[in-house]
């Protein structure tokens, strides 16, 4: 009985693991400060209207808060989903009230690039988190990087921090990111401090020790920049 219930207890698990996974789009670009208000407000008014995104789909407005010099768009729309939804998304057909927003935006925004790709394991309870750091990375060994991250993070990350691993697919910079650690936080003072959770905490220090010695020579970090999450819809 008790090993049924433990397969039951692990099946489940990978199933709400499996759920939690999602396929994204973002467009990024600039804004001048005069104009954050009128972009928000348009983003605003167009997705808080019923069947202005296809069912499943959740789009965000985002600041690019801290950035390097070449990572230099200051706001950006994401779109989440499973692939359903997203393909649902994608093939709506013609919409004029999508192409009078977007022309409304085009008003006042200047496009900077666009990217897709999809999470691959998602950790932490779901929440808004609207402070959300990310690291791109270049991975040569998927799989085993993979592995050794949810090995760590899955018995390490605190509860109230969402973690996801995930992959560039599309829109790639020159760069060559492959993969990328979404950390989302509910405050500027523990994303500051985002490993402060390991101090005095030696299994856990430990463990990322193991962590970090045994991805080093497949992983280069490339990138790190941080957002702010402005909407939800």
């Amino acid at each position: 009985m008790k090993k049924l219930l433990l397969t039951y207890l692990l099946l489940f698990s990978g199933l709400i693991l499996h759920a939690q996974e999602y396929y994204w789009t973002t467009y990024s670009f600039n804004v001048e400060a005069s104009d954050v208000e009128t972009v928000g407000n348009l983003v605003n008014q167009y997705f808080s209207k019923e069947g202005s995104k296809a069912e499943g789909v959740t789009v965000y407005l985002f600041e690019n808060h801290f950035r390097d010099k070449d990572n230099d768009w200051s706001h950006q729309l994401a779109f989440t989903g499973t692939l359903d939804a997203m393909g649902n998304q994608y093939s709506r057909g013609v919409n004029e009230s999508w192409e009078l927003f977007l022309t409304k935006l085009g008003q006042y925004t200047k496009s900077y690039s666009a990217a897709a790709g999809k999470s691959l394991i998602t950790l932490g309870e779901p929440g808004a988190h609207p402070i959300q750091n990310i690291l791109w990375f270049d991975v040569e060994d998927a799989s085993k990087f993979a592995n050794a991250w949810n090995k760590y993070h899955s018995k390490f990350n605190p509860k109230d921090r969402r973690m996801t691993l995930g992959q560039f697919r599309l829109g790639r910079s020159p760069m060559g990111e492959t993969h990328y650690a979404l950390m989302g936080f509910n405050d500027f003072k523990t994303a500051f401090e985002p490993n402060a959770y390991r101090k005095g905490n030696k299994a856990a220090e430990k463990a990322w020790n193991e962590f970090i010695e045994e991805v080093s020579d497949i992983v280069t970090i490339l990138r790190s920049n941080t957002r702010i999450m402005m909407g939800k819809w």
